[in-house]
């Protein structure tokens, strides 16, 4: 008996999807997960402290990449599960000269200063609450004390409020190649019903603004199924920041959670429910096709690119599970065996930063399958699926394991077949995640008959 065959009803519809449904909105149920993955083994406090030490002791020329999280908002949007605090003038001054000491200490050892590091990302939070006092600080550190590769993407996250033209200034003279712009959407009321500040054309005039100094890509987030945003009014999103020469645009579906600021709103009736999956859908093939016809191309499923002056670096290669060096209150980072986060309460980070402690949390020792878990999801994000490099990865044909799944997605017009590789159809890619999730737990399906698919709290519209 196949694996497909031994699944309870259950199981097979979280992995197969809805195979009676005639529409690819309704393929799946539901988003299963926000990233497809697994879980490693967490360690025990004493083995994670060991692991630590015997990986910073190691060089490593591996491709690497640096995050660094900074854990304050001037305001807090009602989607966003990301919020920690609110920017505090001494609390910020506190936690920059605590970031540039962790910086600093840890450029020390073997495992930083070793190799060269492809992409920083600068994100959290917002950390263009920062004072550009601040933001120079923590940038110069970075470019100072790391070994970041000639061609460094170096991106800078941020909201337009209250970006000013010195902190602009601290990014560029440090830099920064790339601002990575939380816009979700240029109409004003669609904004200020998640919590944004400044009204649209303010946030048009900023894209002007960082364009005209041709000093850096400009890249920004666009959100479909927003309170009061019709379809008509997402495709205009598209079109104005087509308009205004952004070098690349992420497209993302909003997600409210059953205990977000935002499904409190709708509860109490002061927001208009928002629109489910099934009819998100809609939006995404609409804007799918806007995009092909505007030119632009897609590194990945959610984000599309005018030339190559926006290059996702930092995106593509956080799929494909590279070595990530994570700085700040809240960050997540990644040695070659390991998976570790940072202290996310400011008081406990800065303690430990002070006694001279890398501020670590929790560390987790990685799944025994991770490269090929990696392999898949970061390939299904490219919207393809190589089934030789699977093959050749596994040691085995895993790709016969798949067959079944694989067969059952082609017939619904989810992907397409040519020869070995499998493409994602705009249709597919709507459901991505779903897929890529579906193919990991196939595997471990394969390896452990005893294995449960999940599902996580996503979408709570639906």
């Amino acid at each position: 008996m196949s694996w497909a065959e031994a699944l309870d009803a259950e199981k097979k519809r979280l992995i197969f999807g809805n195979e009676d449904s005639t529409g690819f909105a309704s393929a799946y149920d539901k988003k299963r997960t926000v990233h497809a993955g697994s879980k490693g083994q967490v360690l025990a406090p004493e083995e994670a402290a060991k692991a630590w030490m015997g990986a910073c002791s190691q060089t490593s020329d591996v491709n690497k990449l640096v995050y660094v999280n900074v854990p304050f908002c001037q305001t807090r949007c009602l989607y966003c599960g990301f919020f920690k605090n609110l920017a505090k003038a001494d609390m910020m001054e506190a936690f920059s000269s605590a970031l540039a000491d962790e910086i600093k200490s840890s450029a020390q050892l073997p495992m930083f200063s070793s190799g060269s590091i492809n992409a920083v990302y600068i994100g959290g939070g917002t950390p263009g609450a920062l004072s550009a006092e601040q933001i120079s600080l923590m940038l110069e550190t970075i470019k100072e004390r790391l070994p970041l590769a000639n061609d460094c993407e170096f991106t800078f996250e941020t909201r337009t409020y209250q970006l000013t033209d010195e902190k602009i200034d601290a990014c560029l003279n440090a830099g920064v190649n790339r601002f990575s712009l939380g816009v979700q959407s240029f109409d004003t009321k669609a904004r200020r019903s998640i919590g944004r500040v400044d009204d649209g054309d303010t946030v048009m005039r900023m894209i002007e603004k960082l364009k005209s100094l041709n000093e850096a890509a400009v890249s920004i987030d666009l959100m479909f199924g927003l309170p009061y945003q019709s379809e008509s009014d997402f495709i205009e999103d598209i079109l104005t920041a087509d308009r205004l020469g952004v070098d690349g645009m992420a497209l993302y579906q909003l997600n409210v959670f059953d205990d977000g600021k935002l499904m409190e709103k709708i509860k109490e009736e002061k927001l208009p429910p928002p629109p489910t999956t099934a009819e998100q859908a809609v939006y995404f093939i609409k804007a799918h096709a806007v995009m092909q016809r505007l030119g632009y191309m897609q590194p990945s499923m959610a984000h599309w690119v005018r030339d190559t002056r926006d290059r996702s670096l930092y995106n593509r290669m956080t799929k494909q599970g590279n070595m990530m060096h994570a700085f700040g209150a809240g960050a997540g980072g990644r040695t070659q065996q390991h998976g570790y986060f940072t202290h996310m309460a400011l008081e406990p980070y800065l303690g430990m930063v002070k006694a001279g402690r890398k501020p670590i949390m929790g560390m987790s020792r990685n799944h025994e399958r991770q490269r090929l878990h990696n392999l898949i999801s970061s390939q299904i994000d490219c919207g393809y699926l190589r089934g030789d490099m699977v093959d050749a990865e596994a040691d085995f044909r895993l790709t016969e394991v798949f067959e079944p799944l694989i067969s059952s997605w082609e017939k619904r017009k989810l992907v397409e077949r040519f020869g070995t590789t499998v493409k994602l159809t705009p249709q597919g890619q709507f459901w991505y995640v779903n897929m890529a999730q579906s193919l990991i737990d196939v595997t471990e399906l394969y390896f452990n008959s005893g294995y449960t698919p999940t599902a996580a709290k996503v979408a709570a519209q639906n």
